[in-house]
């Protein structure tokens, strides 16, 4: 009983003296919403904190499935692929953070959905953070692209989709398409490491001038994690 009670007094403590590191800096520049970082508290516009780090040290598949919102930065983004296994920067995730940020339920996220033409074809996205100005931009880019490399439309239409509010395939966790904030790429063309066969191999066409336009744009990269997902691109700016 005295061991559980010192736990959660020094648990208390590092809480109250954690503080509102660089990253925290990142969230605030990155996301209107966000109006500071004071005392280990984001706070929001209307008003609501937060926890920023619950001070707890954690196995990277604890933080998987128990990210507060500082471990999203636990790794870089950086601009070459990690080989490390644990390096998948982006897939750490604090689902109340999302839910705050963009809708805590299918029907709230459904209500800042809008319709954007993605190279012919209808697409929905949020509105939230101007993620939809954000890919009407990026499509603008990738146009400018084609012009130069043409064949490089096969990796972008159909798309494989956006808007879906579902959980991650084998966990529960929530997707960033549930909050219409991310986008997959044509499936064809892309590699996922949960379909591949046998041990452990790297894959992607998808070339990386096109990943770099929507790097450009706040979008980060599913191909830059070690468990790879090609198609995938989601609006992280902060991590960037």
């Amino acid at each position: 009983m005295q061991k559980l009670f010192l736990t959660l007094v020094l648990l208390g403590l590092s809480q109250l003296y954690a503080k509102c590191d660089a990253h925290a800096k990142k969230l605030v520049k990155s996301y209107p919403q966000i109006k500071a970082c004071k005392h280990n508290h984001i706070l929001w516009s209307d008003g609501s904190t937060m926890l920023y780090d619950d001070g707890k040290r954690k196995t990277s598949d604890k933080i998987l499935k128990h990210a507060d919102i500082e471990d999203m930065f636990t790794h870089s983004y950086q601009a070459e692929r990690y080989k490390n296994p644990r390096h998948d920067p982006g897939r750490y995730r604090n689902d109340a953070f999302f839910r705050k940020m963009y809708g805590n339920s299918a029907k709230a996220v459904k209500t800042d959905l809008t319709t954007i033409n993605w190279f012919g074809q209808k697409i929905q996205v949020t509105k939230v953070n101007n993620v939809h100005k954000h890919l009407q931009a990026i499509a603008h880019d990738l146009k400018k692209l084609l012009v130069k490399k043409p064949a490089y439309r096969k990796y972008l239409t159909p798309i494989g989709g956006t808007f879906k509010w579902r959980k991650i395939a084998g966990t529960n966790r929530l997707s960033v398409h549930s909050f219409g904030a991310a986008i997959d790429i044509r499936v064809k063309y892309s590699a996922y490491w949960r379909w591949a066969k046998g041990a452990y191999r790297y894959q992607n066409q998808i070339p990386l001038d096109i990943v770099k336009i929507f790097e450009k744009h706040g979008f980060i990269w599913g191909g830059k994690w070690y468990h790879y997902d090609t198609m995938h691109f989601e609006y992280r700016p902060e991590l960037l």
